[in-house]
């Protein structure tokens, strides 16, 4: 699967919309997320793995990232230190600190504490639960 761009039209994009990458390596995971995401006038940029999200966010400017944890190449981990360490870099002061959620199966008191120290903003459990997420968007 390659990097998909959902929705791409700005132009079109409704006031308040939002631009979101959503790292996820499971298709049908993917496609719900988005589906939702696209129905609340969002627009989606899509990655399979931590490595492509990194790429993404280094060409693309995001308003929110969704982060699956366990993902091929690159674990929502090891991707989220590695976007945050270029938000460092980037930022001059001016720049506000990207939000990203984490997503997962599973979610024990000791990987909560692993998606925080990573950078993580919240995390939500799967399946998603869509009210929730359009919460912890508006945060």
């Amino acid at each position: 699967m390659e990097d998909t761009n959902l929705n791409t039209n700005a132009a079109k994009a409704p006031k308040g919309s939002l631009k979101i990458l959503v790292a996820e390596d499971n298709t049908i995971n993917l496609r719900l997320i988005t589906a939702a995401l696209l129905r609340a006038g969002h627009q989606v940029d899509a990655a399979e793995d931590g490595e492509k999200a990194v790429m993404l966010f280094t060409k693309n400017s995001y308003d929110a990232i969704l982060m699956d944890i366990m993902m091929p190449v690159m674990d929502g981990i090891a991707a989220t230190r590695e976007i945050r360490k270029i938000e460092a870099e980037r930022n001059t002061g001016n720049n506000g600190r990207i939000k990203i959620i984490a997503i997962t199966a599973n979610a024990f008191d000791d990987d909560r504490t692993k998606f925080f120290e990573a950078g993580m903003d919240f995390y939500m459990n799967k399946p998603l639960e869509i009210d929730e997420l359009h919460r912890l968007l508006n945060i």
